[in-house]
């Protein structure tokens, strides 16, 4: 079983499904039912029923968020319902009728001028991805005196007093518990090109702000019963990113693509990793990381990263990425020759993708733009761990 997001089906002797779980790592999560010797009387009695487990990998976290619910719903397999002592499954209402919406938590639809999306496993699994929803798409959650500001406001998370954008919020927030976060992402995307081309760039910097909450979460726009219908959707979409960045780049293949990032305070404690991607999917065991040498600028320290590369005998991948633009390649161009694997840089500001002496603006649906994301998003998180973790000790007075 894989160490990814997904779905997993406890079955019994008879094929029936008795239980369905999420899980951020589909073996750490079921694996933790079987190495447990204290169980509670509950889940031991689930346990002893075990006699199968089948699962379904998906893109994110939120996807098996989604799709657990879905499919507890459809199956109420015994032990979910069992568990739950008779109450219902929360759900998520929105007043729509009101003249003032209003999202809350709630266990039953009683409200005639409210939608209602759900219901969901548990309480704090809602509350975690209303809170997680209300960075990007800031909504009331009750009302307020007309000239009151709250303190949710002050935060950004909320639209009082001024409710001008509201139902803009409010639209795109429906539509991504729809399931079409596609189509709210691409929306975001061209308000983020039009506010940057009207140079609006405190607004641009706000849009790509959510774009990157949404993206950190979930890379997928998947609704949820689009994994029931092919179990196998997250490979396939695998393989569908790496053809369609083969096709842009013109690259034979796409075996193994490695992605260098840089990290440091007022550049201070650099650290350089190395992520490598094996046929689209993250390989952990030939992550690398590096303590920069020679302090300046991130174009010097990624020619640094590149050159130190080199030196491996580890055998050159298909592709390097880097984090970076236009003169982030240009730092490195000295090494490229017949044997050196082509590079691109991702640019952060508009999501840029430069090419040799091309600059390729992709939309935000493009398979190739979302595993080339994926890349950089992984080497930055591992950069930034090691950074932390140097800048710990230093606050510790370790070495």
């Amino acid at each position: 079983m894989p160490k990814l997001p997904g779905v997993y089906f406890f079955k019994n002797k008879k094929d029936e499904t008795i239980y369905i779980g999420k899980a951020k790592s589909l073996r750490v999560r079921v694996s933790s039912y079987f190495r447990n010797k204290n169980l509670l009387p509950k889940t031991a009695s689930l346990v002893s029923e075990i006699y199968k487990v089948d699962h379904i990998i998906t893109q994110s976290e939120i996807d098996a968020f989604l799709l657990e619910a879905n499919l507890i719903r459809k199956y109420a397999p015994k032990y979910n319902v069992n568990w739950k002592d008779g109450k219902n499954y929360p759900l998520i209402e929105i007043s729509i009728k009101d003249k003032t919406p209003i999202v809350k938590i709630a266990h039953q639809e009683t409200n005639p001028r409210a939608i209602y999306f759900g219901p969901y496993p548990t309480g704090s699994d809602v509350a975690s991805l209303l809170r997680f929803l209300r960075k990007i798409f800031p909504y009331a959650s009750q009302i307020h005196h007309a000239n009151q500001i709250c303190l949710r406001s002050h935060l950004g998370l909320c639209p009082c007093p001024d409710y001008k954008n509201y139902s803009k919020n409010l639209r795109q927030l429906i539509s991504f518990l729809k399931g079409e976060r596609e189509q709210v992402q691409e929306k975001l995307h061209k308000d983020m090109l039009r506010a940057a081309k009207e140079n609006k760039f405190e607004e641009a910097a706000l849009i790509k702000k959510r774009i990157e909450q949404l993206s950190y979460v979930t890379t997928s726009r998947t609704k949820p019963w689009d994994y029931q219908v092919n179990p196998n959707l997250t490979s396939d979409r695998v393989n569908e990113s790496l053809l369609d960045l083969q096709r842009l780049l013109g690259i034979p293949r796409l075996q193994r693509i490695e992605c260098f990032d840089i990290s440091n305070t007022s550049g201070q404690l650099a650290t350089g990793a190395q992520v490598v991607f094996i046929n689209g999917q993250p390989e952990k065991s030939f992550y690398r990381r590096y303590r920069i040498k020679k302090l300046g600028a991130d174009t010097d320290m990624i020619k640094e990263l590149i050159a130190r590369r080199l030196k491996s005998l580890t055998p050159l991948p298909d592709l390097f990425v880097i984090d970076g633009g236009k003169e982030h390649i240009t730092k490195v161009s000295p090494y490229q020759g017949e044997t050196f694997p082509p590079v691109i840089g991702l640019a952060k500001r508009l999501e840029t993708i430069y090419y040799r002496n091309k600059i390729i603006q992709l939309p935000n649906n493009s398979p190739a733009l979302h595993l080339v994301q994926n890349l950089r998003d992984e080497a930055h998180r591992f950069s930034r761990k090691y950074h932390f973790l140097l800048r710990k000790k230093k606050m510790l007075g370790l070495k």
